[in-house]
């Protein structure tokens, strides 16, 4: 009897009119996997993303957001690489409801990616390389609303070539946001 109240209740919650998170202000904060990805190899980290959006009408908005892929640590014996690369962007957002507390949205911009490498040889010394580049990025994300300020979050964001050499930055990311 308790598991078909709390079913009939949770329904009743998921199919409530909520106004949509797309109309206000928000803060995000996600947590999830970034990719390296070369010609040679790929390899995983943890990501870390923030960023800040509003509405420009029920459909158009834009986001501005900081992303850290991680530190990315590969070696050989007697020698060790350590990658790490972040980014600014500032994106376009187009926002497509579902239902009343989910949408899909997408995302295309401008991100100022900077990574830096180090190279640590042993006895034969190390060596440190930084690159900052502009390069577009694009986004798809879906969003469902627990109340009407707090949604949950996924999204996967592209951004580009992070370094001289060919490494394309790409991260998966599981979050919140909190309109206001």
């Amino acid at each position: 009897m308790k598991k078909t109240v709390l079913a009939a209740l949770l329904g009743a919650a998921l199919c409530s009119p909520w106004p949509a998170l797309a109309e206000s202000n928000y803060l995000k904060v996600g947590f999830g996997q970034s990719r390296y990805a070369n010609p040679l190899d790929t390899d995983t980290e943890r990501a870390l993303s923030l960023a800040y959006g509003a509405p420009l009408d029920a459909t158009w908005g834009y986001e501005l957001g900081y992303i850290h892929f991680g530190n990315l640590r590969q070696g050989l014996p007697g020698l060790a690489l350590t990658t790490r690369s972040q980014a600014l962007y500032g994106a376009a957002v187009a926002n497509l409801p579902i239902n009343s507390a989910t949408r899909v949205y997408s995302k295309v911009g401008l991100a100022v990616v900077n990574t830096k490498s180090t190279v640590n040889a042993g006895e034969l010394g190390s060596g440190a390389d930084s690159s900052t580049n502009t390069n577009l990025m694009a986004g798809l994300g879906l969003d469902y609303k627990f109340s009407p300020q707090v949604a949950g979050n996924i999204e996967c964001q592209y951004f580009g070539n992070a370094y001289q050499i060919p490494i394309n930055l790409s991260a998966w990311t599981v979050g919140l946001k909190y309109g206001f």
